[in-house]
């Protein structure tokens, strides 16, 4: 992934997971997503949904993974967040 593909699909990550983030937390999210600050994005974004025990989809989870691995950062917490039953 390269760094248009990883700023295009870190600055979609607020819209996907709206629905299942607290409006403050969207908020900063969002913030993050807009300042290029992906890696904090992402950081909020997964401590928000786990602390929420929001569950995630298959698709959304291997995003988040994949955002994380170009980034260089650990997968493990995007592998921990519940996965919707199929």
């Amino acid at each position: 992934m390269d760094d248009y593909e990883l700023a295009e699909r870190a600055h979609a990550l607020p819209g996907r997971f709206a629905d299942r983030l607290d409006p403050a937390d969207l908020a900063t999210v969002q913030e993050y997503a807009e300042a290029g600050e992906w890696g904090e994005e992402v950081d909020l974004l997964l401590a928000c949904l786990s602390a929420a025990r929001r569950t995630v989809t298959a698709a959304e989870r291997a995003e988040l993974v994949a955002l994380l691995q170009a980034m260089g950062m650990s997968a493990i917490r995007a592998d921990e967040l519940s996965a919707e039953a199929s």
